[in-house]
This record gives structure tokens, sequence and C-alpha cells, in this order.
């Protein structure tokens, strides 16, 4: 049996910060596409998958990402080009729009429903039911203020000729989406599936990334641990691509100190959950609290080893030499009652974070992903997220770049729908995060 690589001897493929938004943003596309055809399958009934499938729950063609990708898309363009709103830089010239607006990205997400934009397809196909609802009553607020539903095929809340009455029902709206949905039953992944731009956009600042990360989450889950969900993993994502676009030098993408998966693995496991949010810190705190004293990398790792669900499952993988990608994956897949792979956003986070820490490249984390089923285009979504900022790299041949190409994920990448609509959005939010401090 072969042994999967110590974390703290993984580090992320140095890219500059562009690199890394854009191909984080392509890997969550990917990744959703490659997982989609296993969504609402039982793991381990299905045909293995390493390739863009047939999507037979929406009889669409191989390659189509859903509407993990599409959200995604819709919070990256809102962030992008919005007016006014908070969190952007004020240059003295130039007119630059962009920043976090809650109101602006409720009607994103309405368009996205009402009028298929940034869908693969033209049209929502998909649809998480809680987002339905916080939409429903975005609906009700639009129709109440006066304003149809078809004027969404505008643009964006700040520049339509009915901006004042668009927004006050977006305000409307947002309050008592924030009354009515913020319950434990609504606790599903359907804000941290697409919160991976906020992470992007506020990369250089992973405080504010997470606090707006935590505030995107609202829209349509203002369910504390949706929240929190969301705030922890946009703060990793942004510290990853702030780390590994950094120049040479402690902690720096070429220094002895950047960061490993070790790093990662704490920062959930030692993350300040709180007091709202038991389930995320019952999913990722270890067993046993770090005993303080313990820092060097391989003590803390061997801490872990004993006393973190995440990795007692990673080690009791028995990965065969040499073994064929569907061996290797299924080696490393746990038994779906050790490691849920559902619609519930702890779930979901636990288990894109095993497929991040328990393969040591994109490809493999992928289809560790993708094969899990139930809600296998979710967990590939939010894995691709943070596996794109970590390995990504310029398709230039060799080096540590191979870790994200390979010919499998380049045939994913040719096979994959309207990869133009991720690539326009995505410069869109490479010039935005360009403009933060």
């Amino acid at each position: 049996m072969t042994t999967l690589p110590p974390l703290h001897t993984q580090h992320p493929v140095p890219a500059p910060a562009p690199t890394k938004i854009r191909l984080a943003l392509l890997a969550t596309a990917l990744c959703d596409a490659l997982g989609a055809p296993a969504e609402f399958c039982a793991r381990a009934s299905f045909a293995f998958l390493s390739t863009m499938a047939p999507n037979e729950n929406f009889g669409l063609g191989p390659g189509v990402w859903t509407d993990d990708t599409s959200m995604a898309l819709a919070l990256a363009r809102s962030l992008a080009t919005c007016s006014g709103g908070e969190g952007a830089s004020t240059p003295t010239t130039g007119g630059a729009r962009g920043g976090f607006d809650a109101a602006d990205q409720l009607d994103a997400y309405f368009r996205w429903w009402q009028d298929g934009a940034l869908s693969a397809t033209g049209e929502c196909f998909d649809i998480g039911t809680t987002i339905c609802r916080a939409l429903g009553i975005y609906r009700d607020a639009l129709r109440a203020a006066g304003v149809a539903p078809q004027t969404q095929t505008q643009t964006q809340v700040g520049t339509t000729a009915q901006e004042a009455p668009r927004r006050a029902a977006a305000e409307t709206a947002l309050a008592r989406i924030a009354r009515d949905l913020r319950g434990a039953g609504f606790g599903g992944n359907g804000s941290l599936m697409r919160v991976l731009p906020v992470a992007l956009a506020y990369h250089r600042a992973p405080a504010a990334a997470a606090e707006y990360a935590r505030r995107s989450s609202a829209p349509t889950h203002p369910n504390a641990v949706c929240g929190e969900a969301c705030a922890a993993w946009a703060a990793c994502v942004a510290r990853v691509v702030a780390g590994a676009s950094a120049g040479p030098g402690p902690g720096g993408a070429g220094g002895e100190g950047r960061m490993t998966k070790l790093d990662v693995l704490h920062h959930f496991a030692a993350y300040p959950w709180s007091a709202d949010a038991g389930a995320l810190r019952a999913a990722l705190a270890p067993d046993v609290p770090l005993p303080a004293g313990v820092a060097a990398p391989a003590a803390v790792e061997a801490h872990y080893a004993a006393h973190h669900r995440l990795m007692r499952l990673r080690a009791a993988a028995r990965v065969p030499p040499s073994p064929s990608p569907e061996a290797h994956t299924r080696a490393l897949l746990p038994p779906a009652a050790a490691l849920p792979s559902s619609g519930y956003v702890v779930h979901t986070l636990a288990a894109a974070l095993y497929a991040f820490l328990a393969t040591a490249s994109f490809e493999a984390g992928a289809l560790l992903a993708a094969n899990m089923g139930d809600d296998a285009d979710t967990v590939g979504a939010v894995y691709g997220g943070l596996a794109g900022a970590w390995y990504a790299a310029e398709d230039v041949g060799g080096g540590e770049g191979g870790l994200f190409w390979s010919p499998r994920v380049r045939a994913w990448r040719d096979a994959l729908v309207r990869r133009d609509v991720i690539e326009e959005v995505a410069e869109e939010l490479v010039g935005f995060a360009g403009r933060q401090a």
C-alpha cells in the first residue's frame, strides 16, 4: 500500500493572483460539471466518473455546469461591476465600478432564476429549495412595488430606470429572508457553493473576505451555520491566493514559511466557531485540542492524525501501489455514513475539505469529489475553488504546474460548455481584485 504524503510537506503552487483567480473559477466549473451526473446517486451506485458525462438528471449533454457555477458567476459579476458597492477602492479617475452589495447580489440571482442569466444552457434548470424560496420572496416584493419580473433582463439594481423601487424591493426582501429563513431547517449548501468570488476578490485581506463572505450568505441563507461556513472557507482561500502569489521571502511563495496543507487543516480545526455554529465545530475540530506548546509541523500533524476525524479517514485509506485512477479514488472513498456528501452545508464543507487533504493533485481530488455521489456537483464545486487556488498555474508544461494541468484536466477543459462565459466573468473579477488595496 502507498503512503499519502504528509500535509506539512505540501505547498501551494506559486502563481500570480490573476492566474489563481481565472483558474479557480474554471476549476469550480470543471468539478461542478464532472460531478453533476452523480448528483442524487448513492455512493458507489453509478459508473466511475473520470470524463465529462451526460447529465441524465436533467437531460443534458457532457460538460454542462450547474447552479453552483451559475450563482458563483452571478456573485462574481456583481462584485466586479455593481454600482456603488461597499468594499471597493475609490479611484480618483476612471469611474471604476464594483464592490459588495447584497441587494445587487439578490437581483443577480433572480435574473439567473427567471432569465437564465449566466447559465450554461440559457435557463435555470436546477435550483435549491431554500434559494427558490428566497428568490420567491424577492419576486413578491418586486410585484408589490410595481416592478414587473420581466424587467430583470436589464442589467443591475443600480443601473435601471426603476432603480429606486427595485432597490426598495430588494431591501424589503432581504429583511424578510433574514427573518423567515434563518432557522435550523435552512442549513443547505447554496451559499457555500457560490462564495469563492468573495475570497478571490478580497484575497489581500482575508479577514475582510471572511466578513463579506458571511454577509454574502444572507441573501438566500441567513442561517448562522451557513454564514460561518462561508466565512471560514473564504478566509482560507484568500490566504492561499495571497500566499501563493506573494514574492520570495518568509511567508511568501518562495519562502521557507509558506503555507502548507497542514495550515489549511489547522485553519478549520482551530477556527473560532461561534456558539451558533456548533455543528461545524463538531465536524471540523479535533477530538482532543492541540496541546499548548506543540508547534513543530510533524508533531502537529501527528496530533491531528490521531484526533481529527478527516485525518483518521485519510489514514484508513489503503491505496495500492501504482493504482489506476479508479482504484486510487475508490480506495480513498470512505463509506457515506462516515463522510456524507449531502446538501447540508456541514457535510459539503467536510467532504470538500477531505477531497483536498486526501489527494495531492487537482485531478485526484476532483475525481474523489465527483465520485462521492449525492450532492457531488456541489462538493466538487467547493473543492474546485480551493484546489484551483492551491494548484493553479499557467499551462506551460512540467514543473509544479503539472499538479493542476494533466491530460485529463485539459480534456475536461476542452469539453466544458460555454467556457467563454466563465472566462469573461473571470476577467471582470481579476480587474476588480486588482483595484483592491
